[in-house]
């Protein structure tokens, strides 16, 4: 189940944060982005009830842009980051966006596979992007509007 995130699923989103990213956001950032009008945090919630996945995005129309979606360790491979990517296209769709943006880092194979099996295309290099010095890749994905 996909749904939007909550106080009560800080903790979860932290943890998966942390398994994820090199130089992980604090939770405070976390915190800050549930009382954003415009940010937007998703889960995936397991048949335990447990918060296994998480997307933080930003619906600034005609824009969405993508800025962290992660699994638990112990739940990849099975699909989940590609339901939730899906899910969160097809709520900037809904909401009139018509192109998503993301930079990711370089090194980040699976996570580019992903984006790219999802459309989404490298336009851009930012050399030096990530605290660490590495390179981000800038992609985008054109929005086609939802089928009425």
């Amino acid at each position: 189940m996909i749904r939007p995130a909550g106080v009560a699923d800080l903790d979860a989103i932290d943890a998966i944060e942390r398994h994820s990213f090199k130089t992980p956001w604090p939770r405070e950032t976390f915190e800050g982005e549930l009382a954003r009008e415009w940010a937007h945090v998703d889960v995936v919630v397991d048949e335990a009830a447990r918060v296994v996945a998480f997307c933080n995005y930003w619906l600034v129309v005609p824009e969405v842009s993508i800025l962290a979606i992660a699994t638990h360790p112990d739940a990849r491979g099975r699909g989940i980051a590609a339901r939730l990517l899906a899910h969160v296209l097809d709520a900037a769709r809904t909401a009139g966006c018509t192109l998503a943006t993301l930079e990711v880092r370089a090194s980040n194979a699976p996570a580019i596979a992903l984006y790219r099996r999802a459309g989404f295309a490298a336009i851009h290099t930012r050399p030096h992007y990530y605290q660490d010095n590495e390179d981000a890749l800038v992609m985008t994905l054109e929005l086609l509007k939802p089928e009425a």
